[in-house]
């Protein structure tokens, strides 16, 4: 089964900062022009799966490359200007799947239930699609309290992870999922999900799921929590100006 996906002509689309160090957020509702197909082709064949290696609470299925495509294509200005992307910037998609959240509170391993960051590349940036109605839960971002980081960039990242790491062993995070503010994090702001809407925003900043148990964790892409998830990466290709010399 083909997935039918192209952006609506004019979706709703707001720009937002989040927290303290104000990192921009896209909010784009009516993004798909018939995200109903997506739902569609999520219940076809192949079957949903669990991933190994994948800290998602949940099972993937792949979706075919033109979806992050077409997405870019569509949102192309945009993106540049919103996320202050390099000149000649072309986009590649690195991941791009549907999700569902299926794991119970109780199985969650300790980094699941943490806000995380996906990269600490800056040009790497998130794509969540609501294909669910807004009782599954949004996106929550946060901040971490000891650092006072909302964002974890590469001169960061080893501090960060340290001091993380001592923190948890210290004291474990509490069983299910994260719901607000925690001992270690701050929430700094938390969107709805709706049925066709979409986040975007920079993959490293800290952010988690913001998924209610109580409302079903079903593998069933009509009645579960689903969203297409892609990670898209904006990078300037080499060429002889830009080769460094040896």
């Amino acid at each position: 089964m083909e997935v039918n996906f192209h952006c609506a002509v004019a979706p709703q689309i707001q720009v937002a900062s989040l927290g303290g160090e104000r990192r921009p957020l896209l909010v784009i509702d009516g993004l798909a022009a018939e995200p109903e197909s997506l739902v569609e082709f999520a219940a076809g064949a192949p079957p949903f799966r669990a991933r190994g290696g994948d800290y998602y609470p949940g099972v993937r299925k792949p979706l075919p490359q033109a979806y992050a495509e077409k997405l870019c294509e569509a949102l192309d200005q945009v993106l540049r200007e919103v996320f202050e992307l390099p000149p000649g910037a072309r986009a590649q998609p690195l991941l791009c799947a549907l999700s569902i959240a299926t794991t119970p509170p109780q199985q969650l391993r300790p980094i699941q239930r943490l806000p995380h960051f996906d990269t600490s590349d800056p040009n790497q940036l998130a794509v969540v699609h609501y294909l669910c109605p807004p009782q599954f839960g949004g996106t929550a971002f946060y901040r971490h309290r000891a650092s006072g980081f909302e964002f974890i960039d590469s001169e960061r990242l080893h501090g960060y992870a340290a001091q993380l790491k001592g923190q948890v062993m210290a004291s474990p995070p509490a069983p299910g999922y994260l719901d607000g503010d925690s001992e270690l994090f701050e929430q700094i702001a938390c969107i709805d999900a709706r049925f066709n809407r979409a986040l975007i925003y920079r993959g490293n900043q800290l952010h988690s799921g913001n998924i209610d148990p109580h409302c079903g964790l079903s593998a069933d892409p009509r009645t579960g929590r689903l969203t297409a998830t892609s990670f898209i990466r904006y990078s300037v290709p080499e060429t002889p100006e830009n080769w460094s010399s040896h």
